[in-house]
């Protein structure tokens, strides 16, 4: 048996039971916790990203990340899982760290870092640390260390490549913090470790670029860490604006100029996960693809787009898409792709977007006219259509520029109403034309007295002028 029929019969968690799992984008719920039992961290977590949000819904509770009945159990039954906890057994400021292997045995002689973050908006932020080595119980202690909210600690222990850590916590009034932190034999092969991943693509058409969030849930249902080393996911020619998701542990991506991102930290025993975001440009076409690489053992791919009422989207190799809609009512189409027992690994795909609403060409003839009534008025401020022989003729012109421009707005309500421009687009063409409307000013009505008034003005005008020097 290959590795990968191995590893698609091992991890058959990782590619969703329920076909249906993906009912509609979640709403503000937040990503599953990581193999830390608990943490107390006070710091107010960010709204997920949509590829975390498109993640978030896959729980136990709808088979997301429970594994199959017959999914075999680790070699000792179940992955312990860390421990971070405030208890009543401890002084206050006082952090007591146990470190063990994977079988529960004391690592005697562990070297363990205290990570503190001192965070104030008065005094800003500033970091230090603390390192101790573990008794023969494997623990070590940390005391008269502050109190509150003002200062976060984390326990971490390197291992050769792999760095096993707990989640930032604070420290409570009344008690001090018990941890208990395994650490795992590691590799940087991913064949030899027993590892899964199920990602998710979320895309959204903007008015000039196409936002992309990426996010790789990682399964590790062994007990060997896996330490990648030079895995990388190509991204699409030209992408830009990359920046990886920032994690409470050492995994995460970072990126690779003109190639795309690469895997980075310590994936133990349990579930992981690493997300990135990045733009490409858009042009005025209506269709557009998109080739994206993919890590090892990735069991189930999810390409969630939104999508206007035109929009479709294909991915080659996968499911049609299913619409439905995200947690804000807009329409997006998801197409997936599963591993089944006997598939090829899934490498790679490409994902193209048809129907791309593209701006007529009513915006630009409007830009060109708003120009060129800033021009006009311009000239008209300088008298240039005050001259006797052309003064009809330019308030003509101003007539059917006014006309002109109030079409152009009209047509630009409606393209906007019917989803074929963007609301920026929708907004900047509005602007120039309302300021153009407004350059032209109102048409100009003159009473029988103004143009007599007028008149006889001009008159008096031609008779001193004519009149005799003396």
């Amino acid at each position: 048996m290959t590795a990968l029929n191995r590893f698609a019969s091992l991890l058959l968690f990782a590619s969703l039971s329920a076909s249906n799992a993906f009912a509609a984008a979640p709403g503000t719920s937040s990503a599953p916790a990581s193999r830390s039992a608990s943490a107390s961290a006070s710091t107010k977590k960010p709204s997920p990203p949509p590829a975390h949000e498109a993640a978030a819904q896959d729980t136990p509770e709808n088979g997301g990340n429970a594994r199959p009945p017959n999914h075999p159990g680790t070699a000792s039954g179940e992955v312990a899982a860390d421990v971070s906890e405030a208890t009543p057994a401890l002084s206050p400021g006082v952090i007591s760290a146990t470190i063990v292997n994977e079988q529960g045995v004391p690592l005697a002689g562990a070297q363990v870092r205290l990570g503190i973050l001192f965070q104030k908006i008065a005094e800003g932020e500033s970091r230090t640390e603390k390192f101790a080595q573990a008794d023969s119980t494997g623990t070590v202690r940390f005391t008269d260390l502050a109190i509150g909210s003002d200062h976060a600690y984390r326990v971490t222990v390197q291992a050769g490549a792999a760095s096993y850590q707990t989640s930032p916590f604070n420290l409570r009034q009344d008690m001090g913090q018990r941890v208990v932190l395994h650490v795992y034999p590691s590799t940087p092969d991913i064949d030899k470790a027993m590892i899964g991943m199920r990602g998710y693509m979320y895309i959204e058409t903007r008015d000039d670029v196409f936002q992309f969030e990426v996010m790789f849930r990682v399964f590790n249902v062994g007990q060997l860490t896996w330490v990648p080393k030079d895995v990388l996911v190509q991204l699409p020619k030209g992408f830009k604006a990359f920046k990886a998701q920032e994690s409470m542990t050492d995994v995460h991506f970072e990126q690779v100029d003109g190639v795309g991102a690469r895997f980075k930290g310590t994936f133990s025993p349990g579930q992981n996960e690493a997300s990135f975001r990045f733009q490409m440009a858009k042009s005025n076409e209506d269709s557009a693809s998109f080739y994206m690489s993919l890590p090892p053992h990735v069991a189930e791919m999810r390409i969630i787009a939104e999508a206007s009422s035109t929009m479709n989207l294909e991915v080659d190799g996968f499911q049609p898409p299913v619409p439905t809609s995200n947690q804000n009512g807009q329409r997006v189409l998801v197409s997936v792709k599963q591993l089944q027992r006997r598939d090829e690994e899934i490498k790679d795909f490409v994902a193209t977007l048809s129907g791309i609403p593209t701006p007529g060409p009513g915006r630009w003839v409007a830009v060109l006219v708003a120009l060129g009534m800033a021009i006009g008025g311009v000239f008209a401020a300088r008298g240039a259509f005050d001259d006797a022989g052309g003064g009809r003729d330019a308030s003509a012109d101003k007539r059917r520029a006014r006309e002109i421009l109030l079409r152009e707005l009209i047509a630009l309500e409606a393209a906007r109403r019917a989803e074929k421009i963007g609301p920026r687009s929708y907004d900047q063409s509005r602007l120039r034309l309302i300021d153009a409307i407004a350059r032209l000013g109102l048409p100009a009505v003159r009473s029988k007295m103004g143009r007599k008034s007028a008149a006889g003005t001009s008159a008096r005008k031609r008779s001193k002028s004519a009149a005799p020097r003396v």
